[in-house]
């Protein structure tokens, strides 16, 4: 979530200067976030499926010797060149975990825990800094 933090605190004159709703600011910034690590994390959630849950060799080998590294490094090599393929059952981890995690990260923002600062966004600390640094 640290594209989120980016975005709030690059964006901040969003709703503290302009007349935007800080949630629909919120909502824009947490989904472009929450979409962009899902697709770059879940290929790593598809390696571990691979190692783990997939059917085995003959004997019970594995065939990346329980490597994750090895069964990346085949996925790269070996599948398709279309970044697509990486994403294979994605809706249905989304059904599954996405969405509550989704909730569970804007909660965690309400309470406070992806800010830099405990000030509130519409307090006068927060809008007129140079003024509260100087008293």
């Amino acid at each position: 979530m640290t594209l989120y933090m980016f975005l709030k605190n690059k964006f901040f004159f969003m709703w503290t200067y302009n007349d935007i709703c800080y949630n629909w600011c919120k909502f824009c910034f947490h989904s472009s976030a929450f979409c962009l690590a899902a697709i770059c994390s879940y290929p790593a959630y598809m390696t571990r499926e691979m190692v783990d849950l997939w059917p085995k060799e003959r004997g019970g080998f594995c065939t990346w010797n329980n490597s994750y590294r090895q069964c990346f490094k085949w996925m790269v090599t070996n599948m398709d060149m279309q970044f697509y393929n990486y994403q294979r059952g994605i809706s249905r981890w989304m059904y599954r975990y996405g969405f509550t995690y989704y909730i569970a990260l804007w909660a965690a923002d309400n309470m406070g825990m992806m800010s830099n600062c405990n000030e509130m966004h519409n307090s006068l600390e927060t809008q007129f800094p140079g003024f509260s640094e100087a008293l």
